[in-house]
C-alpha cells in the first residue's frame, strides 16, 4: 500500500475550508480514501448552521475522490508528461532506425540473443527492435511511476527492453569474445542449428594484448612516476612500509584503468591481482577482468600474466590479506589470534 495526502479545499454556500486534506491508501487497483478531522468537524458545522445538506457533502466529497485522468494518481501525475514522452519516443525510434541501417550484412554477419550466437540468417532468434512506447496513458504511468517521476530512466528502460532482446554482432566483436574467454567457451555459445563458423584471431592482434602493453613505458616517464610517488606513497595499511612508493607508481601508472582492458570501472574501484605462487601484486583489474581472469585460457589473459604491469615497471609488491598487521611476523591478525588460542 501506498499513501498520497491531496490538498483539496471545500466551499459550501460561500463558506470555504482551505486546510482539507484528502488521503488515498492505494495497492494496486483498490484505493482507500479518508479525510481529516478538521474538515469532517467543519463540515458536519455546516450542516447543523444549514448552510448545506448531507447529500450535497456526499457528493463533493465523492466528487473530490474522482481522478482528473479518470483513472487513477499515477495517471493524474504522469498525464502532463505522456505526450512529451511519445515525442521524444518517436526521436528515439527514428535514431534506432538510422543506427541499424549501419549494421550491414558483411560487417555484422552474426546475431546474438539469450546468450547464443547465430548466423544472421538463422531462422531461429528473433531480430533487434526498437524501443516500444506503453500502449496506454495507465501503462506509461506505471513505468514512470517506477523509474521515480525520472523520464531520463523511462527511456532507458525502453532502450534496455529493446537491445534486451537480439542484437547485432560484428566480426569484430566476436574476435574480442574469443581473445577475452577463449575459443571453446565462445563455441558453447554457437547456436547448434546454424553452426556458425568463427573468425580467425592472428596471434599478433591487438585484442589479444592487455591494455596495459600500450602504456606509456619509457625510461623518462617511469622515472617521473617513481618522483611524484616518492613525495606522496600510498597510506594502505595493505602494503609493506617500504614497498608503498613502488605501490604508489603502480596506481599513478595505471590512472584508474584496468589493465587488462583498459577501462575506468564504472562502479567501484580497481582490485588487486597477485600471481599465487610469489604472493606479489600483478597488477590492478577492474572486478569483471578479475574474475575473468581466474576462469579464462585465452591468449589475452595469458599475456598479461607473461608481462603484467609489474613486469613492465619492475616492481615487487607483496599482496597482502585484509588483516595483516605489518611489523607482526607477516601473519594475518586472524592468524596470530588462533596461534595464541592454541598456546593457552
Amino acid at each position: 500500500m501506498r499513501g498520497r495526502n491531496i490538498r483539496r479545499p471545500m466551499e459550501f454556500n460561500g463558506h470555504r475550508f482551505e486546510e482539507s486534506v484528502l488521503t488515498c491508501l492505494s495497492g494496486g487497483p483498490t484505493e482507500h480514501w479518508s479525510i481529516d478531522v478538521p474538515t469532517v468537524l467543519w463540515m458536519l458545522e455546516r450542516i447543523a448552521e444549514g448552510d448545506v445538506d448531507a447529500n450535497t457533502v456526499r457528493n463533493k466529497l465523492r466528487q473530490a475522490t474522482l481522478w482528473d485522468s479518470g483513472c487513477c494518481g499515477e495517471c493524474d501525475r504522469a498525464s502532463e508528461h505522456y505526450d512529451d514522452a511519445r515525442a521524444r519516443h518517436e526521436e528515439a525510434v527514428q535514431q534506432w532506425n538510422s543506427q541499424q541501417a549501419q549494421f550491414d550484412p558483411a560487417g555484422y554477419p552474426y546475431i546474438l540473443t539469450n546468450g547464443k550466437i547465430h548466423v544472421r540468417e538463422c531462422h531461429h532468434p528473433g531480430r533487434p527492435t526498437p524501443p516500444r512506447f506503453p500502449e496506454s496513458l495507465h501503462e506509461f504511468a506505471m513505468l514512470f511511476d517506477h523509474c521515480g517521476g525520472n523520464m531520463g530512466r523511462v527511456f532507458e528502460e525502453l532502450i534496455h527492453e529493446a537491445s534486451g532482446g537480439a542484437q547485432w554482432l560484428s566480426v569484430h566483436e566476436v574476435q574480442t569474445r574469443i581473445a577475452r574467454y577463449g575459443v571453446q567457451a565462445v563455441k558453447a555459445k554457437l547456436c547448434r542449428s546454424c553452426k556458425p563458423s568463427l573468425p580467425d584471431l592472428a596471434p599478433e592482434a591487438t585484442m589479444l594484448q592487455p591494455a596495459c602493453w600500450s602504456w606509456p613505458a619509457d625510461p623518462v616517464t617511469l622515472d617521473q612516476l617513481r618522483a611524484e610517488a616518492a613525495l606522496t606513497p600510498t597510506s594502505d595499511s595493505h602494503v609493506l612500509p617500504e614497498q608503498r612508493a613502488s605501490y604508489a607508481t603502480l596506481e599513478r601508472w595505471h590512472n584508474d584503468r584496468c589493465a587488462v582492458c583498459g577501462e575506468v570501472p564504472k562502479r567501484g574501484r580497481l582490485v588487486r591481482d597477485h600471481d599465487h605462487a610469489s604472493g606479489t601484486i600483478r597488477g590492478l583489474l577492474c572486478n569483471s577482468c578479475n574474475i575473468t581472469e581466474a576462469r579464462s585460457p585465452s591468449v589475452l589473459f595469458a599475456n598479461y600474466r607473461k608481462q603484467p604491469p609489474s613486469s613492465i615497471l619492475k616492481i615487487e609488491v607483496l599482496y597482502l590479506p585484509a588483516g595483516f598487521q605489518p611489523g607482526a611476523g607477516h601473519l594475518p591478525a586472524v592468524a596470530k589470534d588462533t596461534i595464541s588460542q592454541h598456546a593457552n
